[in-house]
């Protein structure tokens, strides 16, 4: 029987075969990410946190080094998120207000008391304990969700195809913050309190539906997160609908947990619309550039297999 190595000598073995560069530079990199927020007037604790993550899946040596790898993306896409207040004002095109809502009426449209309504305004006459309760849910475990089901592709499955299922994610979101910028619209909540008039550029983040869900269970979880929302104007498309719409296309081609995965998306895209975040465009245009991301992943990969897809969850991920 092999002895393994106690893990301090294979760390030590490990820290020995390192470069200065690769020694040095991600301590420097995590060190500049508070700094830059700091510089900004915006650092916050969980700035620290975020660092100081990474800095300890790093160090950590080579039995972390594949969970590092897997959450590279994330981290990147969490420091990326928030530092979006720091260029979106001076960057974000003119703002669109009415269009998004005339969309959603021409082709959602439901008649309430003699008016046409969107479905955002007519769920938010006909809210439920229980619905608020579902919903909130469904909006906070969105990104758990997904992780979870990619950490089991990854890990318990051990697809090939796995471990670029967290850079499509990054690659959704970095494509719909350069949508905002090029075509910022409104939420419903904002319409609803500040109307269709001239643009409120200074409309303070909400938590909108989900406030309901802070008062009924008496916390303020949604209240803390968007009050640090970095771009009220961030609706087309709706990341919360694109993402879990990502995961069930992951899902059906690896023909592992799709029912899961389908449900919840299901319940995430009336969520967004209960809680009155989102139109159904918006949540339309999140699907659509998730199946583009996905597209362009599973293409990537089929070149690298020489146009031959291989790794499913056994064997090919397509059978």
């Amino acid at each position: 029987m092999i002895r393994l190595p106690p893990l301090r000598a294979e760390w030590s073995l490990w820290w020995r075969t390192l470069g200065p560069a690769a020694r040095w530079l991600p301590l420097a990199i995590a060190a500049a990410y508070p700094g830059i927020h700091a510089w900004g007037g915006g650092l916050r604790r969980d700035h620290l946190w975020l660092a100081g993550a990474a800095l300890v899946l790093y160090y950590a040596g080579p039995r972390l080094r594949p969970l590092g790898r897997f959450l590279v993306p994330l981290l990147l896409l969490v420091a990326v998120y928030d530092a979006q207040r720091y260029w979106v004002e001076a960057w974000r095109g003119p703002v669109r207000v009415a269009e998004p809502r005339a969309w959603e009426l021409a082709w959602f449209g439901l008649e309430d008391g003699g008016r046409r309504v969107t479905p955002a305004e007519w769920w938010q006459t006909r809210t439920h304990p229980v619905l608020d309760g579902l919903c909130g849910v469904a909006y906070l475990g969105f990104m758990p969700a997904f992780l979870g089901m990619a950490a089991w592709w990854r890990f318990g499955a051990r697809s090939s195809l796995a471990p670029r299922v967290l850079w499509a994610l990054l690659a959704l979101n970095l494509a719909g913050y350069v949508v905002y910028l090029l075509y910022p619209a409104a939420p419903p909540w904002y319409v609803d309190r500040h109307g269709l008039g001239p643009v409120v550029l200074s409309a303070a983040p909400e938590a909108a539906g989900a406030a309901r869900f802070d008062a009924l269970f008496g916390v303020d979880w949604f209240a803390q997160y968007y009050g640090r929302n970095a771009n009220v104007f961030g609706a087309i498309p709706s990341l919360h609908v694109g993402q879990t719409f990502l995961a069930v296309l992951f899902a059906w081609w690896f023909r592992s947990l799709r029912g899961p995965a389908t449900a919840f998306w299901l319940l995430v895209t009336f969520a967004s619309v209960y809680l009155n975040h989102h139109y159904l465009v918006d949540g339309l245009a999140g699907m659509l550039l998730a199946a583009v991301v996905f597209a362009g992943t599973v293409g990537l990969r089929g070149r690298a297999a020489g146009g031959a897809i291989s790794g499913g969850i056994p064997g090919d991920p397509r059978g």
